[in-house]
């Protein structure tokens, strides 16, 4: 039987993006963490701690001055041009005024985390909420349309330019403001590309009618994403208050290098799912399906990834960043398995808004904050190996809710996460004590290898093990991957 044409139009669009966001994750991707090593070795981890602070503010007003308007202008169904002139001046207007209480609320920052660098910095990395507001509507427009061709070329020009600036900077002493250098030139140059490769430009009209309609609609995706904010950055702000900016910086590192690791892999396909999942709000039985092959898909990539973490975590910690950065490895260990383990449910999101239900994950994750914050506060004066696992601890309460609303929503089984992902959760766990035993026997032989060159060895192992395992287990799975891979890359 025929699709009716306007699935099979989302469905091929979608397709053929996954090519352009995995080459706009493979550039933006391998210069980041690559700068971030770099720069990890020039500074300290209290100068990425300042930073961190900055951000925790800085992250927290953004959620107002773009007050869910990309993402409804990408989930409307209005006249784009109407609709983004609306979120272009709402935006800017906000962005400006936010800005403003930041600059003179810095002080007070600086006072919370006994931290006199960071009310400067706050007001001067600041400047990214008025530039971001610039360019929202431009970018919302181009995920709105699947033209990640356009994103993957923002990407490729500006992906190694805050490196540019900060690594310089830092050789020569400047510190924190090496950091906050680097990522403003790159926001401006960001904001300039944007409006290059966009034929949208703002006209001076506003209609009403249309800004009530995205401010319903925003206005469950602002108090969704200030819930999430208190989950994903309340924790560095409690942390940062009860140890200090040292194991802050050192924290908020790991938390930056797991996620760019599953990003790399996973982002490529998962920018397009939200405006995919979009096309298809009318149709529950095509998004149920495409849902269904797009959890297996993350999963399958997820687990290996977060098992490749959680065991080797120490090594990449010691040899890549250095001696200096203590407490890392078992960062990095937790935050891979607590992002592999998360990702396991970490689409569902994308459909409740897809299906103009954004109010679902909101609620879910206002009642996440009722119990992660108790248990931070808990935490966080035994140290930060203690916060550590009671972080990883709670995040996982979140997953029975999302299969519970998986069967509310979309009518699917209770045990679908199983029937998704069993296969590749054995994998990856065989994968990881074939890993560990290889480990244990290297250094056990002490043959004396470069540790850069066992790690690239373990690491190599562990790809092996995984696919050799999933070929034989998930063989169809596999075949119908790298078809969809081929369709993409045409």
């Amino acid at each position: 039987m025929t699709q009716p044409s306007t699935q099979v139009t989302v469905g091929e669009k979608a397709i053929r993006s996954v090519k352009w966001t995995a080459l706009s994750e493979l550039v933006s991707r391998t210069a980041a963490p690559l700068v971030v090593v770099i720069l990890a070795r020039l500074l300290t981890p209290a100068d990425f701690g300042v930073v961190a602070t900055a951000m925790i503010a800085i992250s927290f007003a953004q959620m107002f001055w773009e007050a869910g308007l990309g993402k409804a202008l990408v989930q409307t169904e209005e006249t784009p041009a109407g609709a983004a002139n609306v979120v272009f001046w709402t935006n800017l207007v906000l962005g400006l005024v936010i800005y403003a209480l930041l600059f003179v609320f810095a002080p007070w920052l600086a006072i919370f985390f006994d931290s006199p660098a960071s009310g400067p910095v706050l007001r001067v990395l600041g400047l990214q909420i008025v530039i971001g507001s610039l360019s929202s509507v431009q970018h919302a427009l181009f995920v709105r349309d699947l033209d990640f061709r356009r994103v993957f070329w923002i990407n490729l020009l500006t992906a190694a330019v805050p490196g540019a600036f900060s690594i310089p900077l830092a050789l020569y002493g400047y510190g924190v403001w090496a950091l906050v250098a680097g990522s403003l030139v790159g926001q401006v140059l960001n904001l300039l590309l944007s409006w290059h490769f966009s034929s949208w430009r703002p006209t001076l009209s506003y209609d009403i009618r249309i800004a009530r309609s995205m401010v319903r609609f925003g206005s469950w995706i602002v108090i969704g994403t200030l819930g999430t904010w208190l989950i994903s950055w309340g924790d560095s702000l409690i942390l940062g208050k009860f140890l200090g900016v040292e194991d802050l910086g050192v924290y908020r590192t790991a938390w930056v290098m797991a996620s760019m690791a599953f990003a790399a892999i996973l982002n490529p396909f998962i920018s397009i799912l939200y405006p995919a999942f979009s096309r298809l709000q009318n149709d529950s039985t095509m998004l149920t399906d495409y849902f269904s092959r797009a959890n297996r898909i993350v999963i399958s990539l997820c687990m290996p990834i977060g098992i490749g973490l959680f065991v080797l975590g120490p090594d990449i910690a010691s040899t890549v960043f250095g001696e200096k950065w203590e407490g890392l490895g078992t960062a990095l260990r937790v935050m891979g398995l607590l992002f592999g383990l998360s990702w396991t449910v970490g689409i569902n999101a994308e459909v409740y808004r897809a299906i103009g239900r954004p109010d679902v994950s909101t609620k879910l994750v206002l009642l996440g904050v009722c119990y992660y914050y108790p248990a931070y506060f808990v935490a966080a004066p035994f140290g930060l190996d203690a916060f550590l696992w009671v972080r990883l601890a709670v995040a996982l309460v979140a997953i029975p809710m999302h299969v519970f609303l998986g069967r509310k929503m979309l009518g699917l089984p209770w045990l679908y996460l199983c029937h998704h992902g069993r296969s590749f959760i054995a994998a990856a766990v065989v994968m990881g004590l074939g890993v560990r035993c290889l480990q244990f026997g290297l250094r056990s032989l002490e043959l004396g290898a470069h540790p850069a060159l066992e790690l690239a060895v373990l690491v190599t192992l562990g790809i092996g093990i995984y696919a050799a395992l999933v070929w034989l287990v998930e063989r169809e799975f596999v075949v119908n991957l790298m078809q969809l891979v081929r369709r993409a890359a045409v």
